[in-house]
């Protein structure tokens, strides 16, 4: 027995996926404006390029994707080495200049600092990277938790957290 009434027609025992009814119009969704338009037989297709495009230039993704690591902010390096005439190539087909290179220190949430080398200067970027191979190239062992990222460096005689 179902409880409470149809959202559709308001009568009681049965759900409005099951409503004999003819579907009440959906489109007084709250704060969303609605413009009804006849497509007819137009056949549509939508690809989402990106989402969540809210931008914090101090935050960094790791991308085990990535090839180098990227960033949009001069002023996070420690050292800069500034370049001409070099282009980056994004896996989504785009281009964007290199204007300098160098390295630059992460502070952790732990509080130890992660020394990232040959950073790439690109302004326009969207996201600072960290690329996971690189890390993984120079002796880090990365770990994905489920609200939070690890790297590990493992020493001869000792094993290294930062988180």
């Amino acid at each position: 027995m179902i409880k409470g009434n149809c959202y559709n027609c308001g009568k009681p025992n049965h759900m409005a996926k099951d409503c004999r009814l003819p579907k009440k119009n959906q489109a007084h969704v709250s704060d969303v404006r609605y413009v009804p338009i006849d497509l007819g037989e137009l056949n549509l297709s939508v690809v989402v390029f990106e989402a969540n495009l809210v931008d914090n230039p101090r935050e960094w993704w790791i991308d085990t994707g990535a090839t180098r690591h990227i960033c949009s902010d001069k002023e996070m390096f420690s050292t800069y080495t500034p370049i001409n005439g070099r282009k980056l190539f994004m896996g989504n087909s785009a281009t964007s200049n290199i204007v300098g290179l160098d390295n630059l220190v992460l502070k952790m949430t732990s509080g130890k600092e992660l020394t990232l080398i040959d950073v790439l200067h690109v302004p326009n970027i969207r996201k600072n990277l960290v690329s996971g191979s690189l890390l993984v190239k120079s002796g880090f062992r990365l770990v994905f938790e489920s609200n939070k990222f690890c790297t590990y460096r493992e020493q001869p005689l000792y094993r290294e957290r930062i988180c």
